[in-house]
């Protein structure tokens, strides 16, 4: 079964728990789930110095994954994998600094999703699921179909509504290989269907 997108409601709740609770880090996996797309080996993989430029002594404004941090991208053969650069929204910005603020920007090689017995390295998936499936549940949502993929899910629709339901812009800012790929992470209810066909003209 695949995952769900979060719904604003969701998230706004969401965010606005982790914040309370003094999760900063939690609530910036999450936020930045939702904000760039990255699955979750890729937000994994990032490293505080890819968050802080040190010369500006400032959150960077956008984040770039390696090729090889990419799905797909170790593979020697296939060439189409490419490295993604998204740039990050102020909000998003203030979030990171919070979380930098918390753990520090003096080693930039350390993992920025990292936890107090993993010695500099990130989290694994196992541990990003309970999280992501924790707080939707603690927040009282449906945890059905909630996984690691939430966030890109969300991001995905996000970006389609932005762009006035341009499937072709969707998928380029996603990089997806296939606009039908795009399609499939998608989700329009059966309410939705009918308002567009009770809005046509008779």
């Amino acid at each position: 079964m695949s995952a769900r997108p979060l719904t604003e409601i969701e998230y706004t709740t969401i965010i606005n728990h982790l914040a309370t609770a003094g999760r900063t880090r939690d609530r910036l996996l999450v936020i930045l789930g939702c904000a760039t797309g990255f699955r979750i080996t890729e937000l994994l993989s990032l490293t505080v110095g890819q968050l802080w430029d040190a010369t500006k002594g400032e959150v960077s404004r956008e984040i770039s994954v390696a090729r090889r941090k990419m799905k797909g991208g170790r593979s020697a053969h296939n060439r189409s994998i490419k490295s993604r650069r998204v740039p990050l929204s102020e909000p998003v910005r203030v979030a990171v600094r919070d979380y930098l603020q918390s753990i520090g920007t003096e080693d930039a090689t350390l993992a920025l999703f990292r936890t107090c017995k993993s010695g500099g390295r990130p989290m694994n998936r196992s541990q990003a699921f309970r999280i992501m499936v924790g707080v939707v549940g603690s927040c009282g949502f449906d945890t059905t179909r909630i996984s690691n993929h939430t966030g890109r899910k969300t991001f995905v629709g996000r970006v389609y509504r932005a762009t006035g339901n341009d499937l072709i812009a969707t998928q380029r800012i996603v990089a997806h290989q296939s606009p039908m790929t795009t399609a499939r992470y998608l989700e329009t209810d059966a309410s939705t269907l009918d308002q567009v066909v009770l809005g046509l003209c008779a």
